[in-house]
């Protein structure tokens, strides 16, 4: 009996977190929709507008409204956090600088050979649909840009991008 109300929990936990994924990438697909500019028109108004390099970014429902959120390195080499419209990149909803940024982050940035919006314009040409997340992550000493994609199936998919040669991770 308690171990059919254990698998009974555990599927029941499974199915919630599913549902919570396709609640995400339909909250994405919606900010996409709503967005005056994809994800890397965004990325490139937080590097020219606000002068971030770019770690992370994804795009994000917030209150019904299309939201970009970034994690970066500002010119003053400090970790910065910022969220602007995804209607106008000068309404800034956001914008916190968290100290120093982590040597890690100053190491990824500058091991990186491969731009971030080159890494998702890589990414949609070997799965197409709308870049909604991307992130420059280190994998078992590979740098990596990982991109998720909302596919024409409207689902979810991560194409990892090498940041040192641009080619695509399985």
């Amino acid at each position: 009996m308690q171990h059919r109300i254990r698998n009974t929990s555990i599927a029941i936990a499974l199915g919630l977190g599913s549902l919570a994924a396709f609640a995400s990438t339909a909250d994405k697909l919606a900010a996409t929709q709503a967005a005056k500019m994809d994800l890397s028109q965004a990325i490139s108004a937080a590097q020219s507008q606000h002068g971030l390099k770019v770690l992370e970014a994804e795009i994000d429902l917030k209150k019904k409204q299309p939201v970009f959120e970034f994690k970066g390195v500002n010119a003053q080499n400090q970790e910065q956090k910022l969220k602007f419209s995804g209607t106008d990149a000068a309404q800034v909803v956001e914008n916190k600088t968290e100290g120093a940024a982590n040597k890690k982050y100053l190491d990824r940035l500058a091991a990186a050979k491969v731009g971030i919006n080159d890494a998702i314009a890589t990414a949609l040409k070997h799965t197409s649909g709308r870049a909604v997340e991307v992130d420059l992550d280190d994998h078992l000493g590979v740098l990596t840009y990982d991109v998720k994609i909302i596919d024409a199936n409207n689902k979810q998919v991560e194409v990892r991008v090498n940041a040192v040669d641009g080619t695509i991770k399985q």
